[in-house]
């Protein structure tokens, strides 16, 4: 059995350069590690080649749809290439669940990338992590950041990975708006994206040098996502909430997280966090207090 944490992450700074003839998007990110986790148990099955998984949330698929299933299938099959005439071992998952699912904080693609470092150990297949963040980019464009974890600059379309120096703590809140997104909401919001009616870009660089100076109050100041920049009438009410939350004494900015809906406010401290996080919860909103890892 192998007990695991599989971590959030947020975007530090989340730009879209152009849309490639791949039909993907060029990105370039700056990602951080959080230290909020999902629990994963890793227990193996008797039944070779065999996949079952257990889930806290009820809402999250636990057949081919899940990215933790997927993950299993695709180390399943280097089991067999690196050990020919060997069945794949059976595999069953337990998930609890603490990441709120389609909230921006990629919980689907950490458990697959952490099932991926499992089952390469566990197994002894010796991939390389290169080697693992290119099987975790078959998964989804997010996925290959948790292989490598920390802070990293993500290109391509999320694929390329380069760790970076250590982003000082932050104290961040996280407030998830009560909103109906499209199923597909990654994919909805970047159909909607036009590099040419973006006037402003976050700076990757910029975040870099704040990164450098240590100094949480310029990290938090150089935090941005290009999607902000979109007049999407769904989520108006989300763009409104985060320029209240930028208002609140303590608070040094905020900023949608990944694809949204969910905000993400970096705070002085971590009481100002979870004072913020209680504003929320009173109203039955969604909302919850971490740091960066």
């Amino acid at each position: 059995m192998q007990l695991l944490n599989s971590p959030a992450k947020v975007n530090l700074i989340l730009d879209i350069l152009f849309k490639r003839s791949d039909g993907f998007h060029e990105v370039d990110f700056v990602m951080q590690e959080l230290e909020l986790h999902d629990t994963i148990i890793i227990h193996p099955r008797g039944e070779p080649a065999s996949i079952r998984i257990q889930c806290s949330d009820s809402s999250i698929p636990t057949d081919e749809k899940n990215l933790a299933f997927k993950a299993v299938q695709v180390m399943q099959e280097v089991f067999v290439q690196k050990n020919p005439g060997k069945k794949a071992p059976g595999i069953e998952i337990v998930l609890d669940k603490k990441i709120p699912s389609a909230g921006g904080l990629g919980g689907g693609s950490s458990n697959a990338g952490t099932v991926l470092k499992a089952l390469n150990a566990a197994w002894a297949l010796n991939l390389s992590k290169q080697a693992l963040a290119e099987k975790a980019a078959v998964l989804g464009s997010d996925a290959p950041f948790f292989i490598y974890g920390g802070t990293c600059r993500a290109q391509g379309r999320g694929e390329k990975i380069t760790p970076i120096e250590p982003c000082p703590a932050l104290f961040l809140a996280f407030v998830v708006p009560p909103i109906h997104v499209p199923a597909d909401k990654t994919k909805w919001i970047y159909s909607h994206f036009r590099v040419e009616n973006v006037s402003m870009h976050p700076s990757v660089e910029r975040m870099r040098a704040a990164i450098h100076s240590h100094s949480m109050e310029s990290v938090a100041r150089e935090m941005g996502n290009a999607f902000e920049f979109l007049k999407l009438p769904e989520y108006l009410p989300v763009f409104q909430e985060i320029e209240k939350i930028k208002r609140v004494p303590g608070v040094l900015n905020a900023i949608l997280a990944g694809a949204g809906p969910t905000i993400c406010a970096v705070c002085e401290s971590q009481i100002i966090a979870q004072k913020l996080v209680h504003s929320y919860t009173e109203k039955s909103w969604k909302a919850f207090a971490t740091r960066t890892a």
